[in-house]
């Protein structure tokens, strides 16, 4: 019948009287019993006569056979109609003809959704979905950012679009997965017979805060979706990640900035425009071209003008239509000194005979300075009492030996990426060296070689001196200082021989004597360095402190050690999650934490710790109990970024949408509900068939004659009986 769907079963209302289909063989086996044999009587008289009523007989078979045929039918559809047979369709259905519906939309409004127009484009579909529905339906909204004013079904559908006006593309990724578990929790709950589970936004993978393919939905889907082609990736740009490093002294302020770019999309993207920002002005822009689904680098270089806590971004211009993730803001933390701890060996109440007279001196030429270093002096047993971390560089000047703890305690300072310098002298047994500082030596030592002593008259032509050094390395890149002409005029008296380095060991040699033996050796640990100076610090096995080459010498090989401010030690900090900070008794009382919108947190701190949120991408300044200049915290202010997870536009893979229509035996969950079609009734047309069957069979079972008279006198508008 028209208006039923391909799929439409037959259901009966009464099928007990399905059995009358048995009736319909009674003018059957009437026909058949009605048949007699003809038999033949030869009568030449009769032959032309017998000619004439064959050809009748064929007719009246004819009429016979479709008579039996039209019996039969009437009689079976009689039986099937009084079955009230029906089936259930969707076609045709009018909202009059529904039963209440509850309608649960779920519009994605995460971060991905402020791609060009998608947001606009998602809230217009749901409101022509809330336009549609009749007054008796049921309708919920839920967002994929979490939980908002009112997640329930209700009558008032102008309530739910005044929700719906409201929606915007938030800050973070969002759950959708999330979003439509609760959507499908809540038809559940519904008492209506109709239920319908819309989704409307772009479906992509970063939407998704677990895996897809694991959701279990429990009401069939319809998806609207708002991207341009579902089954492509949408072309995307995204700034990943922001490294900085301090390339020389807080004084100097020279910055080396590295942004990565990711390239989400399936096609390459040439020569977009990448800009450092740092305050309120640019100060440096590049060009970067990025290949489909990888990555590259862009690098700047920068020169603060003033050394403190600076705010700064990298931005990629117009890059593509999601802007939130085309910028990146961190802190710049300018280390105003390197802290050095240095370890006597050999101290002594002569101050020219102390291991570190000269050093400290270099260190801190007078009382007045403000050098870029700050030295703290001590015995061994400062490895065990300090907390290293507090140090960028440990000094061991002519140490005779560690214990276990103290060596363990260096190494792993050391491959944290703090500093060390070892210093030879006479107080040094290699052996010893060897055992416990083995994995820390650029080379293993051997022995001492003794040239000449100090007082010697033939010292001048028994010692060496030291020889050109690697102008390449850091320390000797830019010596041209004063004194740097005379470092070749030191002399050398005594120096520590030293074997091979074992195999697969990389150690650079800086700097060598005249006759070729190793004079300064580095050695790269975990993330930190080690130098190796086979002579002494003070005089004993040379004159070099005491030369102008000195201070310029150890300064610069301090600094190269010291661990350089940067942001290996920051901690990202994402808009739309809670964190924790430590503050200890930094904060007394309270907390202040300002935003980049003018926001405002005041939290108190329990046992210690704050809990912090950043609702908006951009610098967070920590205050401590006043929001001034004087309690501002450099070291807890954070900038916090966006949620990268929603930079992946990429769809769905194949098939996910489709394992979530299936139930737990993996069995498709049905297409509609039966309160979601309507029963259309098929007896009454079966009645109408039986009735014409019966009046065919009366015209078709009377005489032709009769027929004929009949016929005649209604042309004639009389009755057949006058």
């Amino acid at each position: 019948m028209p208006g039923l769907s391909e799929e439409a079963l037959m259901n009966f209302v009464q099928p007990l009287f399905l059995a009358g289909l048995l009736a319909a063989a009674l003018p059957i086996l009437i026909h058949l019993f009605n048949r007699r044999k003809a038999v033949t009587r030869p009568f030449p008289a009769l032959r032309l006569l017998k000619e004439s009523n064959e050809r009748t007989a064929r007719s009246v078979k004819v009429r016979q056979r479709v008579l039996l045929a039209l019996r039969v039918l009437a009689i079976a559809a009689l039986a099937i109609a009084l079955a009230k047979p029906f089936v259930l369709s969707q076609s045709g259905l009018t909202a009059e003809e529904r039963m209440p519906t509850a309608v649960a939309i779920v519009v994605e409004d995460g971060l991905a959704m402020g791609h060009g127009d998608w947001m606009e484009d998602a809230t217009a579909r749901a409101d022509t979905l809330i336009e549609d529905l009749r007054p008796w339906d049921q309708v919920a909204l839920l967002r994929s950012s979490g939980p908002g004013e009112s997640e329930r079904l209700t009558e008032d559908h102008s309530e739910v679009a005044r929700q719906l006006r409201d929606v915007r593309a938030s800050t973070s990724p969002g759950d959708l997965g999330e979003a439509i578990t609760r959507a499908s929790t809540l038809l559940a709950s519904s008492q209506l017979p109709n239920r319908r589970l819309i989704v409307v936004g772009a479906l992509t993978e970063g939407s998704f805060e677990t895996a897809p393919a694991d959701l279990e939905i429990a009401h069939p889907l319809e998806i609207l979706s708002v991207r341009e082609n579902p089954e492509r990736p949408t072309p995307n740009l995204a700034i990943t990640a922001v490294s900085y490093q301090q390339q020389s002294s807080a004084r100097e302020s020279a910055w080396t900035i590295t942004a990565t770019i990711a390239n989400f999309g399936d096609e390459d993207v040439d020569a977009v425009q990448a800009q450092l920002k740092v305050g309120d002005s640019v100060v440096g822009g590049q060009r970067v071209s990025v290949a489909a689904g990888q990555e590259s680098n862009v690098e700047f270089v920068h020169r603060l003008s003033d050394p403190t806590l600076t705010a700064a971004q990298v931005d990629l211009v117009d890059a593509d239509p999601l802007e939130g993730d085309n910028t990146w803001h961190f802190f710049i933390r300018p280390r105003e000194q390197v802290r050095a701890l240095l370890i006597n060996g050999s101290p002594s109440n002569i101050p020219y005979d102390d291991e570190l007279f000269f050093l400290t001196r270099a260190l801190r030429p007078g009382v007045a300075s403000e050098s870029a270093i700050s030295p703290t002096t001590g015995a061994p047993d400062r490895l065990e009492r300090d907390d290293l971390s507090t140090f960028d560089v440990v000094v061991l000047a002519n140490v005779s030996r560690l214990s276990a703890d103290q060596a363990t305690r260096l190494k792993a300072f050391v491959e944290q990426g703090g500093g060390l310098l070892i210093a030879m002298g006479d107080q040094v047994d290699p052996e010893t060296y060897n055992n416990q500082l083995g994995e820390l030596l650029p080379r293993p030592l051997r022995g001492l070689k003794r040239l000449a002593e100090r007082d010697d008259p033939d010292a001048p032509v028994k010692i060496t001196r030291l020889g050109p050094a690697r102008r390449q390395h850091p320390i000797f890149r830019v010596f041209n200082l004063p004194g740097g002409g005379a470092m070749q005029s030191v002399q050398v008296y005594s120096y520590m021989l030293l074997n091979p380095a074992p195999s697969g060991q990389q150690t650079t040699l800086a700097l060598s004597f005249q006759d070729n033996a190793p004079a300064l050796l580095e050695r790269q640990v975990g993330q930190g360095r080690v130098l190796l100076w086979t002579t002494s610090l003070d005089r004993d096995w040379t004159d070099f402190p005491v030369r102008t080459a000195y201070l310029p010498v150890v300064r610069r090989a301090l600094s190269h050690l010291a661990r350089r401010a940067g942001s290996s030690s920051d901690t990202q900090r994402v808009v739309g999650k809670d964190f924790e900070v430590e503050v200890g008794d930094l904060v007394n009382e309270r907390a202040i934490v300002t935003g980049p919108d003018a926001s405002r947190q005041v939290v108190e701190p329990v046992d210690g710790m704050v809990t912090l949120s950043a609702e908006t991408p951009g610098p967070h300044l920590f205050f401590a109990d006043e929001e001034s200049e004087g309690g501002l915290i450099a070291g807890l202010s954070f900038a916090a970024n966006l949620d990268r997870r929603a930079s992946r536009l990429t769809p769905l893979a194949p098939g996910v949408i489709e394992g979530w229509q299936l139930d737990e035996e993996g069995r498709p969950i049905a297409e509609s509900a039966p309160g979601q079609q309507r029963r259309v009734n098929l007896w009454s047309g079966l009645l109408f068939f039986v009735t014409m069957a019966l009046l065919l069979e009366s015209v078709l079972g009377a005489r032709r004659s009769v027929l004929v008279q009949v016929g005649r006198r209604l042309l004639r508008g009389r009755p057949a009986d006058a």
